[in-house]
């Protein structure tokens, strides 16, 4: 991941400040909110059309359909899809059933194809999704092929990636979303000349919030991975930049030291920090030396302490020669052994925990800054708000930070002060959100 020079100078600053404090980014506030978020059906049945029906959802990249042909299929979080590269180069997103009886069209993961035809009666449809012949047409009746094409969900892609939103009839405009600071951010990364080298899907008996959590966290790294990742890295260090909704943030590894007397901002960064977009709702890039991670986290459909986490491992250039995929399968082996060996049975234990009556809230210490905001965001778009709502960027050269989750005046709202209060120890209110679900827990 490409970082300018000005943000490197600043990074690198505000990086070595606090290697020298032992200090870190912070909050205002510890926040605390109901542990029922993580066990409530009904919650999980609002956050599919509160959450997933109106915000852009980074899905996939798009070198994963690279060709004229090209597609793949999976879960997105409310709808099978099937996403293809068509014949003028852009991408379209369609919901993976069949238009006449809602058979699923394609069974395959990913393929080449011009058409698709539906196993069960020959239904076939085009790579731009519409109806391009019906089987024994002259004995089914007449059909008004333009109104039955496969159903198109809201698509864009940008910066590499492809966004999508759950509701056939909404809009989608990803760089209003991002926000320019983002926008800007991603374009200069470089991340959409990247490549799609690996990809797995995660099933976990855990919530998709918690999972989201558990990677946001930077606080636990020398306890949960005292013995793989914290010999490597500065504990309980991050530099965070919070733009509205998103936030960029960099964390050291201990081998800074060594351009400890350069200039800020005329030694990259990339091999002395992890570099990681946290991008609301629940999408993540974390970036190493040699590749970047591109985590996405979804509802399991069925039950709300279940989620399906999506990992993909980009990379600059294809991996053309053996040392490069050996390089990638080391570098992936360390990561995924971390995640399931360390990150998700710890996320399986905050699991089982909210489903104790006694368990009533969990709480985010003011270091927990990514988290705090994860939360602020879920409780906005859960209380009804809308993803433009939130306000514009608040970024500090300061070790305290702030966000600003009010919404704007177009909303009604006063978008000038945080709600975050004045700097605190102990934990602050429950917010109206909060409120309104911290009752007893129902059976998951």
């Amino acid at each position: 991941m490409k970082i300018s020079a000005e943000r490197t100078a600043r990074l690198t600053k505000k990086i070595f400040r606090h290697i020298d404090g032992a200090t870190t980014d912070r909050l205002p506030n510890i926040k605390t909110f109901p542990a029922s978020i993580y066990v409530d059906p009904e919650l999980a049945k609002l956050e599919r059309r509160r959450i997933f029906a109106t915000c852009p959802i980074a899905i996939a990249h798009g070198s994963e359909v690279s060709n004229p042909g090209d597609f793949i299929t999976m879960q997105a979080n409310n709808h099978d899809v099937l996403i293809t590269r068509k014949r003028d180069q852009t991408v379209g997103v369609y919901v993976n059933s069949c238009r006449h009886r809602g058979a699923t069209l394609v069974a395959e993961l990913c393929g080449n194809r011009k058409t698709f035809t539906c196993p069960y009666h020959g239904w076939t449809y085009g790579a731009d999704g519409e109806l391009r012949s019906i089987s024994f047409s002259d004995t089914y009746g007449d059909v008004v092929r333009a109104e039955n094409g496969l159903i198109a969900l809201p698509s864009e892609e940008r910066h590499g990636f492809i966004w999508i939103v759950e509701d056939p009839e909404a809009t989608i405009d990803v760089a209003s979303f991002l926000g320019p600071e983002i926008d800007a951010l991603l374009s200069e990364s470089g991340l959409g000349q990247y490549t799609c080298a690996k990809s797995e899907v995660l099933e976990l008996p855990q919530n998709w919030k918690i999972m989201a959590d558990g990677l946001l966290d930077g606080y636990h790294v020398k306890f949960l991975h005292g013995a793989t990742i914290s010999p490597y890295m500065h504990d309980n260090i991050m530099a965070v930049d919070v733009f509205g909704r998103h936030a960029f943030h960099a964390t050291p590894r201990r081998r800074i030291s060594e351009i400890a007397d350069k200039t800020p901002g005329t030694t990259p960064l990339n091999r002395y920090c992890i570099f990681s977009l946290a991008l609301a709702p629940n999408s993540q890039l974390t970036s190493h030396p040699d590749h970047t991670e591109f985590w996405t986290f979804l509802q399991d459909r069925q039950q709300t302490t279940k989620c399906r986490a999506l990992l993909r491992i980009l990379t600059p250039q294809p991996l053309k020669d053996d040392a490069a995929r050996q390089i990638m399968e080391k570098n992936y082996k360390i990561l995924v052994d971390a995640v399931k060996n360390e990150d998700i049975p710890a996320g399986n234990g905050v699991q089982r925990s909210s489903a104790m009556p006694a368990v009533k809230t969990v709480q985010l210490g003011r270091n927990e800054v990514l988290n705090q905001l994860f939360h602020a965001n879920y409780e906005h778009l859960m209380a009804g708000g809308e993803w433009e709502g939130l306000s514009p960027s608040y970024v500090t050269e300061g070790d305290d930070l702030s966000f600003k989750a009010a919404v704007t005046a177009r909303a009604g709202g006063d978008a000038s002060g945080s709600d975050l209060g004045e700097p605190s120890d102990q934990p602050a209110a429950s917010s109206p959100l909060s409120s309104q679900l911290n009752r007893d827990h129902p059976a998951a």
